[in-house]
């Protein structure tokens, strides 16, 4: 006779202490790939070698760990590129973290985009909870270096669209930077070299 089952009625099976973490890295990649729309429960849970119901167990739905992405993503941003004294440091320092995290996590600019371009409620929580508090924090470190001379004087918004585009451009189109250049765009060589070009071009002293 089958041996009957220890676990509580409708737990899931398996160990979701260690499942959380997997989930939420193979939720990055397919919402990076396929957007809000395209992405599935399932799928996640297929990346993850894991079962759907423990990403409700976790998530709680589909919503939920979509946010839970997105505030997983910008905290990671916010660590890499402002930790604490970044308002001590050159401006160089900054677009240096920054390019080296893009090319780190595309995904992010990836999942951006997708939602940007839909305009719905992705767009604007992305933009109320993270992008407009980040761009908040920015703006008086790069008002400094523009009266320091560290950048042009120019509207703030305006270099940030530059620079973002700038850092994070040939992480987003890795067939392309293989097929032209013959390099990986996540190698961190590439990543490296890549991030001494955007610092040239913004006129920074190389390292």
């Amino acid at each position: 006779m089958p041996k009957a089952s220890s676990a509580p009625p409708g737990r899931p099976r398996g160990r979701p202490g260690k499942a959380r973490p997997a989930l939420l890295e193979a939720a990055i990649r397919e919402f990076s790939e396929k957007g809000y729309e395209g992405a599935t429960t399932a799928g996640i849970a297929r990346r993850a070698k894991s079962t759907q119901p423990l990403v409700h167990h976790h998530f709680g739905s589909k919503e939920q760990l979509f946010r839970a992405v997105l505030d997983s993503l910008f905290g990671e941003l916010r660590a890499a590129v402002l930790p604490d004294g970044a308002h001590l440091e050159a401006p160089s320092a900054l677009v240096r973290r920054f390019t080296l995290f893009t090319a780190r996590r595309p995904e992010l600019a990836r999942i951006w985009l997708i939602e940007n371009a839909k305009r719905g409620r992705h767009a604007t929580y992305i933009m109320e909870k993270h992008i407009i508090p980040l761009t908040d924090r920015l703006r008086p470190l790069l008002e400094v270096a523009m009266a320091a001379g560290a950048f042009p004087k120019m509207d703030v918004p305006l270099l940030f669209y530059a620079v973002q585009g700038l850092a994070s451009y040939p992480f987003l189109v890795p067939e392309q930077v293989r097929r032209l250049s013959g390099c990986s765009a996540s190698s961190p060589e590439f990543a490296e070299q890549y991030t001494q070009t955007v610092l040239a071009i913004l006129r920074f002293p190389a390292d």
